[in-house]
């Protein structure tokens, strides 16, 4: 009797543990959901270099010294960042994978030789990983010439295989050769004046197409996102693009990103912090909320 007595005392304190628990938790509602949500939400900051440099009088606003761009790496590492590529993301809102609470992506476009000359190094002996988007007439030219002056010279195909090999750098397409400004009348990726809708669609699939098939036959790559050069785009940009496949997309609109689970459109447009030469690295990363 005794022990039964003590058996019915420990569950009457479990169900008013229970009740008052849940008492709690009706009272603190909204500070459940946050933490619930805080597990399917990251906020993601990118940052955008092009073009990295050794010579002081190289340097500018699409040109970073390799000091600079090690400086930038150490502050990231002392804040506790985990660099991510397109793929992590991807991965991430696919329920594929979690990802650390404080994430942040550097990306360089272009494809200069420098990237694997300066920036590869210093991404290695850190551990990190960066997005490279490379523009394919610039890539076939220089793996015809061979030029490789890394002042101003780009990468070529077999280049690009041995980067995404390495794991240091994930290459996706900043198109085949629309890295142009007011080439024939259009700006990057935007819709010409007095283009028709169905013309529009046509050279944007068939420039970004020709990219994606020379990534994969040259250099054996599967390109999920496409950089829009110099961040220009037309109305209609964002569907085609979503219609040829690619699952992310880069602009140059200067905020920080929120992606969220299940959620595909949130890897689209997703603005990016060009990163100048000349700025501190703590005033830079402060824009970013870094």
């Amino acid at each position: 009797m005794i022990i039964r007595i003590k058996k019915l005392h420990i569950l009457a304190a479990v169900f008013g543990l229970l009740c008052v628990s849940f008492l709690l938790a009706l009272k603190a509602e909204k500070p459940f959901r946050q933490v619930f949500a805080a597990e399917d939400e990251r906020l993601l900051p990118i940052v955008m270099y092009h073009h990295v440099t050794e010579k002081a009088k190289r340097a500018g606003k699409y040109v970073i010294k390799a000091d600079e761009l090690r400086r930038d790496l150490e502050y990231i590492e002392k804040k506790g960042y985990t660099t991510v590529c397109v793929q992590d993301l991807i991965d991430f809102v696919d329920g594929k994978k979690q990802l650390p609470q404080k994430i942040i992506m550097l990306t360089f476009d272009d494809g200069f030789e420098s990237v694997r000359e300066l920036a590869q190094p210093l991404l290695k002996e850190k551990k990190m990983r960066a997005v490279l988007s490379v523009v394919g007439s610039i890539t076939e030219s220089y793996s015809q010439n061979g030029d490789r002056n890394v002042n101003y010279a780009y990468l070529g195909w077999d280049d690009l295989s041995e980067l995404q090999e390495s794991g240091d750098f994930e290459i996706q397409n900043h198109t085949y050769d629309m890295h142009n400004l007011n080439k024939a009348g259009r700006k990057g990726m935007a819709r010409k004046s007095g283009e028709s809708p169905v013309d529009y669609e046509n050279a944007l699939t068939d420039d970004l197409m020709r990219m994606q098939e020379l990534l994969e036959s040259r250099s054996n790559i599967k390109s999920t996102a496409v950089a829009y050069p110099f961040g220009s785009y037309s109305n209609h940009t964002l569907d085609i693009v979503k219609r040829l496949g690619f699952r992310a997309s880069l602009v140059c609109e200067e905020r920080v990103n929120k992606i969220t689970r299940s959620n595909s459109d949130c890897l689209y447009n997703l603005g990016r912090y060009n990163r100048p030469s000349g700025k501190s690295t703590e005033s830079f990363f402060e824009k970013l909320g870094i």
